[in-house]
Order: C-alpha cells, then sequence, then structure tokens
C-alpha cells in the first residue's frame, strides 16, 4: 500500500517540475532582455570609402544591448535594416560617449566632444548634450573649418525613422521638443568660387521650442540670435555688400507659430529679422482651414493641406534703419543719377501705376499716397491685409486675372512714418 501511495506524489513532483520549467521557458520568450551596464573602450572601425572612426570610451548604462549589439550599431556600412532592428529594440538610461574622431579618407577631421544621451526608448531620446563640434576639410578647393558650442536636445522622437525603411516620409514625423545652440562658426570658401576668397558665418545662439497636443503640432517659437555673414572683400558678395556700404550682414531672427486644430487655424506671430544698420521685418499672419494633415507625413495629404488652407490676414511692418537710403544710392548710381531724383522717379511711378493696378477706387489711391509718403521719409511701412469673403487660396490666385482681382478679395491698408 505505501508504494502505491509513492507512484502519484512522484507523478506530482514530475508535474510540477515540467509545468515550472514551461514557465521559465514562457517567461525568458516574452520577458524583455535583462538590462545591464556596457562599458567600451578603444574602439575603432573603417568605412568601404576608407574613412576611419576611433571611440576611445562609451559608456551604455541600463541597457537592453549586449556589448556585440552596440559594435555592430555603431559599425558604419553595416546592413541597414540591422541598424534599424538595433535601434528599434534599444534602450538605454544614458549613453555616454566622451569623444568621437573620424579621419575622412579626403585628410578631414572631425571631432565630438561630451556626447551625453539620457534615457533612450526605440527612438526616443529624453534629451541629448554635445559639449562641442569641430570640422576641418576642404571644400571647392579651400579650407573648411566649423566649430560649435554646446548643444541641448530635449524631447526628441525618431522613432517612426528607426522603425520605418522609407526614410523621406519617417523624418517628417520627427518631432523635437527643444533645441538650444552656444555658438557655431563657419569659415570656408567663396560660395561663387572667387579664387582666395572666403566667407565667414557666426551663429551667437539658437534656442528652438515646440509642444504638441497628441499627434497634432500647437505652438513653437524660434530665435537666433548674433547671425553674421561676412564675405572675404574681394569676393562677389563682398564686392555687392561694399557697393551698399556694408562689410557684413548682422542679423536676428525670431518667430512663433501657433496652431488650433478645431479651428484649423494657423498664426504667425512675431516672425521678425532685425539687421544692423539695415532696419527690421515684421510679419503677423493668420491663416484658416488649415487641416491637421499639412503637419503629417503623407506627401500628397500634405499637398493639398496646403491647397485648401488660405490666408485670412496679414500684416507685413518694415522700419527702416537705413537699408533703403543705401539702396536708393546704389541703383541711383547704376543709372547715374542723383539720390533724390531717382527717389523722385520712384514716387511718381507709384503714383501712377499702384491705383489702377489694385483695382482704383479711394482705398487704393490712399495705399498709393502712403507708399510715396515712406518713399519721401524712409522711418515705418506697415502693409496689412484681410480676407473678404473668406480665406484667400491658392485657387483664387490661380483664377485672378491680374492684381486687381486679388486686391478685390482683401481690404488692403498701408501706413507710413506712424
Amino acid at each position: 500500500m505505501a508504494r502505491m501511495q509513492k507512484a502519484p506524489a512522484r507523478r506530482g513532483v514530475r508535474h510540477a517540475a515540467a509545468w515550472s520549467a514551461a514557465a521559465a521557458l514562457f517567461a525568458a520568450l516574452v520577458a524583455p532582455a535583462a538590462a545591464a551596464d556596457v562599458a567600451i573602450d578603444n574602439l575603432a572601425f573603417k568605412s568601404l570609402d576608407g574613412d576611419a572612426f576611433a571611440i576611445a570610451h562609451l559608456e551604455f548604462v541600463n541597457t537592453n544591448l549586449t556589448e556585440d549589439e552596440i559594435i555592430r550599431l555603431l559599425t558604419p556600412d553595416s546592413a541597414a535594416d540591422d541598424d534599424r532592428a538595433l535601434a528599434e529594440k534599444l534602450r538605454a538610461d544614458r549613453i555616454s560617449i566622451p569623444s568621437i574622431d573620424i579621419l575622412g579618407a579626403d585628410g578631414s577631421k572631425i571631432h565630438l566632444a561630451g556626447l551625453t544621451i539620457g534615457r533612450v526608448d526605440a527612438g526616443r531620446v529624453d534629451s541629448l548634450d554635445l559639449a562641442g563640434f569641430e570640422a576641418t576639410g576642404a571644400d571647392k578647393g579651400g579650407a573648411l573649418t566649423v566649430k560649435s558650442g554646446a548643444l541641448h536636445v530635449d524631447g526628441l522622437d525618431v522613432a517612426p525613422l528607426v522603425a520605418s525603411d522609407d526614410d523621406s516620409a519617417a523624418a517628417r514625423s520627427a518631432r523635437l521638443g527643444g533645441l538650444t545652440l552656444a555658438g557655431l562658426d563657419v569659415v570656408g570658401p567663396d560660395p561663387s568660387d572667387a579664387p582666395g576668397q572666403s566667407i565667414h558665418i557666426t551663429v551667437g545662439s539658437l534656442a528652438l521650442h515646440d509642444d504638441y497636443a497628441g499627434d497634432a503640432f500647437k505652438q513653437g517659437a524660434l530665435t537666433i540670435a548674433g547671425v553674421v555673414v561676412e564675405p572675404s572683400p574681394g569676393s562677389e558678395a563682398g564686392k555687392g555688400l561694399a557697393s551698399l556700404g556694408y562689410s557684413k550682414v548682422e542679423l536676428t531672427i525670431a518667430g512663433g507659430a501657433r496652431y488650433e486644430a478645431d479651428a484649423k487655424t494657423l498664426a504667425l506671430e512675431g516672425v521678425r529679422v532685425d539687421g544692423v544698420g539695415m532696419g527690421s521685418l515684421a510679419l503677423n499672419a493668420k491663416f484658416a482651414d488649415v487641416a491637421p494633415a499639412l503637419f503629417g507625413i503623407d506627401g500628397a495629404d500634405r499637398a493639398q493641406a496646403l491647397f485648401d488652407a488660405g490666408v485670412a490676414s496679414f500684416a507685413l511692418t518694415f522700419v527702416d534703419g537705413g537699408l533703403f537710403d543705401k539702396a536708393l544710392a546704389y541703383y541711383a548710381k547704376a543709372l547715374a543719377l542723383s539720390p533724390e531724383k531717382l527717389r523722385a522717379q520712384w514716387s511718381a511711378l507709384i503714383g501712377e501705376t499702384a491705383p489702377t493696378a489694385l483695382g482704383g477706387g479711394a482705398a487704393a489711391q490712399s495705399f498709393a499716397t502712403e507708399l510715396q509718403a515712406f518713399i519721401a521719409q524712409p522711418k515705418t511701412l506697415t502693409i496689412a491685409a484681410k480676407a473678404k469673403g473668406g480665406a484667400l487660396k491658392a485657387g483664387d490666385l490661380f483664377a485672378a486675372n491680374d492684381l486687381a482681382d486679388i486686391a478685390a478679395r482683401l481690404d488692403l491698408s498701408a501706413a507710413a512714418n506712424r
């Protein structure tokens, strides 16, 4: 009897062990890969083009990739599908790469310093910091150097890009919450290929911020300060600037946008360009019937949304800081006229043509008079328009026979020196 009682017990033990093994196997199959810290030293790669890559040290903290997978992900010229699969798989609390050096087969050099990426999850990046970037090389036979200050990125989402083999469509769905750049300096050969001439471009700072409501763009703002474009004096660009009385162009660019998905309206707010010794140009505009597809990834849908949208209103203001009279002097010299003679010709031309071109009437005459007042004494000029009978759309422009047809759809006004 005792033996008869032990047999079911042994079978129960075997069954329990089998179920335990099956459960462990199932857990291993469905559970994510165990996370670990991975540190690698002295990585070196060479691309098929002969470019050499060197990474002295890197750390992936609490990552689900193995050391071998990280090396494969970083290896140049690896299969695109493999790279995409690894990038989609990648999770890490932090990635740190103190330096990356690239020596191009053409002799160019690139150095990235202090790359730190905070929390990566299948193409979604909480933050990215780069202490600086330097590059040297040659372009169009001349020396090229690029240096940047610190770069900071927030809320980068390229998950669709790493999950899709259609890079162009996926790139349009990428998101960026915010970006700041503390300086950029570029020196390169003259764009017009003048021998021995160069161009120097600097950016003091850049700040970008975007907000989203679900999948839809909500609002954004951009400021680029300390933009300086300085061509060498012997280049065509340098000579052109000198003829206007400038040796360089110094700009600040700023602006914002706001989208209301329910109302299908898009507003450009405080878009402004300021030029040292030139003046400023500011734009505020409202657009109606703007479908969310305009911010989507399908090219055809985006094009249709752009065609269906229309201009509801806009105001464009120019504040002269010396540019108008310098341009007047430039054209007067080219035409062998005195600046005042040319000023009088411009004013007369506006008086003769603008009222007729705008369809005639008191409003058109007032518009021309304000333009003439600005030409006579250039201080400020604001041109404003508001669509009548619904937003002015692309189809309206195509159907118009002339400028008067378009003006008839707008409440158009101008105000000078106010």
